[in-house]
């Protein structure tokens, strides 16, 4: 037998490491090339078939391909480990060894009922490889089993109950339901891709954690439940209500990715959906991509604790409780529904008049009554106050600096309205609500052209939104402007087909078909309007704030163009309120 000065150290409790009788260490870049080596060592005698080790490897290829994929890697190992006078690593046709005589190897030398001193193999992982995730479960089960009752739980460190009560969300997370990313599988069969299925990981988090209402799990905390199937368990160790998880796969000629939204402790699927990535390579495509995922993800999981909090008490509503109730209600774009947000948003302010979530709700409210009912100057600076008091709770929600963006878009400040609607959108580039408020802004500012490419970004990040309705107006509203009416007609559809008593909507899709000679269709258009806002005057598009008031004019004008109807109702005084879209 070599002397014990002469051997290699292969180290299996905690992250791998292999040294050189020298101390040495060899690094080994495969994540696979590092499996062969753990799996050697772990069997009788460090030895095992080239059939098992593809079948636990390469089990999700065919034969031919997973045999080519072995030889590969034993060729790069042997390189690597056999450079002295004898090999440490030998193969034949059917069979590969790795001589244990030359080789410490720490998870081997335990003596019984001793904590492990880390978990076998920290942090490896090999997606899209179920072979070699049993395995690994196998391993770690035995010497978990060895250790005794003196060790360390063997599921991501998890601290004991008494020490850490796991069935309250963490500490900072104010009640709110937290979300989980787990690492993103690479089922490619190319293994160079791995960095792409981890940074759509890595860069997940780091966008979701740009939606300040929604706190996000570590990636340290995340990644390490990357070999455990149970959801529920999952979530109770990270106190997390949500969980998003994917893969990465082979499109060709490109990639693709899944995505999926589940409920950890139902393990209920609420949203999936695949993406197509154009590129493997680009930083920019990613980085959209991941623009996109976070506002979709965002969108589903708002829905679902809306739907949640509808389900609770009334008399036990704590603060985030309230908030969620109210945007509920503010959703359903009613003025009893908006006076019951208001209502319950003000009874979370007077609960925590410091939370920057009620803040911002509440100024939510205030100016979707504002556009609603039309109303005056002081209203507005009303709601500018109570947005910059949003921005100064918290300076890195986006949603204050949108707010406030829109106070001043309707003070007809346009410079003061861009520069804020671009801070929200750089502070969280995935909402949504601020790209089409941007290009609202660009419209009202007569610069439709500039319109266009934010509405576009909005109308991306938000495709399946059910309030999308506000964008695609402003989309027609931007195509009126450049006199492209055909393309002014389809948006207002579009826009109308998703909520039909938007009366912005049917006012530019009367104004294109006048102005484009399709009287009769203009017609049936202002009878659309009339049935849904039998109240419409003049009034309603007074309180437009163009800065260009000859715009207004320009859209009396095409109402008036109707045929066969005196414009007398367009100068009755009229103070019912018209239902519109605000942010929430």
């Amino acid at each position: 037998m070599v002397a014990n000065s002469a051997r290699f150290a292969l180290n299996l409790l905690g992250p791998f490491g292999l040294s050189t009788p020298d101390g040495a260490r060899v690094e080994i870049t495969s994540k696979k090339g590092t499996a062969v080596v753990a799996m050697l060592a772990m069997s009788r005698d460090g030895e095992r078939t080239r059939g098992w080790l593809q079948s636990r490897l390469w089990g999700s290829r065919g034969h031919v391909e997973a045999a080519g994929s072995l030889r590969r890697e034993l060729s790069n190992l042997r390189k690597l480990l056999n450079f002295g006078p004898q090999p440490l690593l030998t193969s034949d046709r059917d069979r590969v060894r790795l001589r244990l005589e030359l080789v410490d190897v720490d998870a081997l030398n335990l003596p019984p009922d001793i904590a492990l001193p880390g978990e076998f193999l920290e942090g490896l992982d090999i997606a899209g490889e179920q072979g070699f995730r049993d395995w690994l479960r196998e391993q770690r089960a035995a010497l978990q089993r060895h250790s005794g009752p003196a060790a360390a739980p063997s599921t991501g460190g998890v601290l004991p109950h008494h020490v850490i009560d796991v069935s309250q969300p963490p500490a900072g997370f104010g009640g709110n339901s937290a979300i989980a990313v787990l690492p993103f599988a690479n089922i490619t069969g190319d293994e160079t891709l791995d960095y792409l299925s981890e940074g759509i990981s890595e860069e997940l988090i780091f966008g979701l954690s740009r939606i300040r209402w929604l706190p996000v799990i570590a990636r340290s905390s995340s990644f390490s439940f990357a070999d455990t199937l149970d959801r529920k368990l999952i979530g109770q160790q990270l106190g997390a209500r949500y969980l998003v998880e994917g893969h990465l796969f082979r499109a060709r000629p490109s990639l693709g990715v899944t995505a999926t939204l589940s409920e950890a402790q139902s393990g209920y699927a609420l949203w999936s959906r695949r993406f197509m990535l154009p590129s493997a390579g680009s930083g920019d495509e990613l980085e959209q991509f991941v623009i996109e995922l976070v506002a979709q993800l965002e969108s589903r999981i708002e829905h679902a604790q809306q739907i949640r909090i509808r389900g609770k008490r009334q008399d036990h509503l704590g603060v985030s409780d309230l908030i969620w109730r109210g945007r509920w209600h503010l959703n359903r774009l009613t003025r009893a529904d908006s006076e019951m947000a208001q209502k319950l948003f003000a009874e979370a302010l007077a609960l925590d008049p410091n939370s920057a979530e009620a803040l911002i709700q509440s100024t939510s409210a205030l100016a979707w009554s504002i556009w609603a009912g039309r109303q005056p100057q002081d209203h507005i600076l009303r709601m500018r106050k109570l947005a910059q008091q949003a921005m100064h709770a918290d300076p890195d929600d986006g949603r204050g600096f949108m707010l406030a963006g829109i106070a001043e878009m309707w003070l007809r400040h346009p410079l003061e309205a861009k520069t804020l609607l671009q801070q929200a959108i750089e502070l969280n580039p995935s909402l949504a609500l601020a790209h089409a408020q941007l290009g609202g802004s660009f419209n009202l500012a007569g610069e439709p052209e500039k319109a266009i490419a934010h509405l576009k970004a909005a109308m991306r990040l938000s495709s399946n939104d059910p309030n999308i309705f506000y964008t695609l107006g402003e989309m027609a509203l931007a195509y009126t402007m450049l006199r492209r009416w055909d393309e002014a007609v389809e948006h207002a559809k579009l826009s109308l087909a998703r909520r039909p008593a938007y009366w912005y909507a049917h006012v530019i899709k009367i104004n294109a078909l006048t102005r484009s000679d399709q009287p009769a269709a203009a017609r049936v258009a202002l009878d659309e309007l009339l049935a849904v806002k039998p109240n419409f005057s003049k009034r309603f598009i007074d309180w437009l704030p163009f800065i260009d008031r000859t715009w207004i004019d320009h859209f009396v004008e095409g109402l008036k163009m109707v045929p066969g109807r005196q414009s007398d109702w367009l100068e009755r005084d009229s103070q019912t309120s018209p239902a519109q879209f605000l942010p929430n």
